[in-house]
Parts: C-alpha cells; sequence; structure tokens
C-alpha cells in the first residue's frame, strides 16, 4: 500500500505579487470509502454483523453533537479524541469578550498515539498524472 502524492506550487502568502514560489508536496487520487462499505469490512473482521455495525456508528455519529455541545470531549481509545473548539473577535479587553464575539466552531480530531505510530511507517508514491 502506498500513498500517492503530486506536486504543486505556492506562493509565500501576504507577499506582494507572490514572492517566491516553493513547491511542495500534496496527497492526490484519494479514494472515498462510504459507511457501507466500512460496515461490511468490519463486519468480515468481527462476530458483528453488517446491521450492527452500522447501528453502533449512526448512533455515535446522532450522539456526538450532544456530547460536544455539553462540553465533553469524546475519546475513542485508540482512535483519538474528538472535541469542540471556537474561534472569534478579538478584544481590546478581558470585558469585551462574551459569548457574541464567537463566530465559528469547528470539531477537532487528535489521533491517538497508537494510531499515530501505524501511520509511521506511510509510504509514499509520485502520482504519475502529475508534473
Amino acid at each position: 500500500m502506498s500513498v500517492e502524492y503530486k506536486v504543486v506550487k505556492y506562493s509565500s502568502p501576504g507577499v506582494k505579487g507572490g514572492g517566491k514560489y516553493k513547491y511542495y508536496p500534496r496527497i492526490t487520487n484519494r479514494k472515498t470509502v462510504k459507511m457501507k462499505e466500512l460496515c461490511e469490512l468490519i463486519e468480515k473482521m468481527s462476530t458483528c454483523s453488517e446491521a450492527d455495525v452500522m447501528a453502533v456508528l449512526y448512533t455515535f455519529i446522532s450522539v456526538m453533537p450532544t456530547l460536544l455541545k455539553d462540553n465533553c470531549s469524546i475519546d475513542l481509545e485508540g482512535l483519538g479524541i474528538f472535541s469542540l473548539h471556537a474561534s472569534g473577535e478579538g478584544c481590546d479587553t478581558e470585558e469585551e469578550v462574551t459569548a457574541r464575539k464567537i463566530t465559528n466552531t469547528k470539531i477537532a480530531f487528535r489521533p491517538s498515539k497508537r494510531l499515530k505510530t501505524k501511520l509511521a511507517d506511510t509510504k509514499f508514491i509520485k502520482a504519475r498524472n502529475f508534473k
């Protein structure tokens, strides 16, 4: 198994006229695994049926927002931690900061050490259809 990458050219951000260009690797040609395919793969590796796996995953998806809104981090041991993060407008004084200053929320994922370790030996190959 190898992960394909392409080379992309980016200019320096914030520099008038783009500044100096540099080349960076970017992962390309990703395949999407849909929920049904994932459940079929898990079924083959466990004693659970595809329907059981699907039921658990859909239930997790439905309870996740409630847990995050209740200020919980969700630790799926071996996978990682999901948590809610907020960003907002900066203020000159602490007193000016209110909930109304929060402009965006996002779900952050921090992979576990175990998952990071399993990905550490990933092999990369240059995609053929890109320069």
